[in-house]
């Protein structure tokens, strides 16, 4: 009996071994496509991540000079304060904001005296008019009878010069009477050129003198840009030279029109004058003038996009061949405009990322956004 229970023990152990064994089995049949895909997930990591959408320009060689900036203001090519030429009680002013063109009238005073004065040496003109042409009939009836007359020379002498005095006279009471018509006519204050009105200077009712301040009138269609520099800027311009200027988010490019070579005898400073394009600057805008620092040199350069800045480096993202990016640290030098040199193994030619590449990574395929490349370059 002893025995029988030892084999019965014996085979219940052979049939847990074999259960434990077809468990362990069935498992890992069962688990088979996990294993699978636990091997696939590393593999797609060596993969590396997926193309990025770029936008590329190409690296040029261009002429780049160091630059440092100067303020500068925008001003009118013509502002005046225009007076009076006449003397008289103010009758009408243009109002301020006014835009008027070259010969509207702009101020008027009172003409009642001009005009006193313009009749009075009209009519002394007349009188003396008269004067001279009775003298010198006089004259000419007496050397017409000659001997008849029974005038001397001296005689004759002293007519011929009275006569004479009489027409002397008419020219200058001719003259007093074009001056007189020249006072009425400047009652009529007219603007010198095109502008707008942009103060009063007086008001109606005073009285103005030859000299008084009327309005002050600034050409508001033609603008300047004036700007100080020490002489080691301004003896890398001249005039004809394109600077860039700088107003706000604004740049555009000015032509110098002339550098004033007088130097201020305290700031030791230098005039330059830049002519404005067309522009809707104001008048009184501050400005920044880019002027170079010495002579400009021939230097790779790429557009400023195309730098990527970080805390450490600087660098641009080039496409290979191969339509993979390539991390290059750069440094930069000279600018001018929306380019920038830069000094490394950035070469001319060289396809640089100008959009996307942020957030690129080194050795990344790209696709390459053509239309935004082509507009770029």
């Amino acid at each position: 009996m002893n025995r029988k229970m030892i084999l019965s023990g014996g085979a219940a152990l052979v049939l847990v071994a074999a259960g434990t064994t077809a468990f362990v089995y069935g498992n890992n049949v069962g688990t088979g496509s996990d294993a699978a895909d636990a091997t696939e997930g590393p593999q797609q990591e060596r993969q590396g991540p997926p193309p990025a959408a770029v936008a590329v320009a190409k690296a040029e060689m261009r002429s780049l000079a160091p630059r440092s900036e100067v303020p500068g203001s925008v001003v009118s090519t013509r502002d005046s304060r225009v007076s009076a030429a006449t003397s008289g009680k103010i009758e009408w002013v243009a109002e301020v904001g006014v835009e008027v063109e070259e010969g509207d009238v702009i101020a008027r005073i009172e003409a009642a005296d001009a005009e006193f004065t313009r009749d009075d040496s009209a009519s002394q003109v007349r009188r003396l008019q008269a004067r001279a042409k009775y003298l010198d009939s006089l004259y000419k009836r007496f050397v017409g009878l000659g001997e008849d007359a029974g005038e001397s020379e001296a005689a004759l002498d002293e007519m011929r010069s009275n006569r004479d005095e009489a027409f002397q006279a008419v020219a200058q009471a001719e003259v007093a009477l074009r001056r007189a018509k020249i006072n009425l006519e400047r009652t009529e204050v007219k603007a010198p050129f095109a502008g707008r009105v942009v103060s009063q200077e007086t008001q109606i009712g005073e009285y103005a003198n030859p000299g008084t301040e009327l309005v002050r009138l600034v050409d508001t269609r033609r603008y300047e840009v004036t700007a100080r520099a020490p002489a080691s800027l301004t003896q890398n311009v001249q005039a004809g030279d394109s600077i860039r200027v700088v107003n706000g988010a604004q740049s555009l490019e000015a032509i110098v029109r002339a550098v004033v070579p007088v130097g201020d005898d305290r700031s030791r400073m230098l005039e330059l004058r830049l002519e404005l394009p067309d522009t809707a600057w104001y008048i009184g805008s501050a400005v920044r003038v880019s002027l170079p620092t010495s002579q400009a040199r021939t230097v790779t350069a790429v557009p400023r996009d195309a730098l990527v800045l970080r805390a450490d480096r600087i660098s641009v993202f080039i496409i290979g061949e191969d339509e993979k990016a390539k991390r290059l640290d750069v440094e930069l030098g000279s600018a001018e405009g929306d380019f920038i040199e830069v000094v490394g193994e950035v070469k001319p030619g060289d396809r640089v990322v100008i959009r996307g590449g942020e957030r690129l990574r080194d050795g990344q395929p790209v696709t390459i956004s053509s239309l935004v490349a082509e507009a770029s370059v």
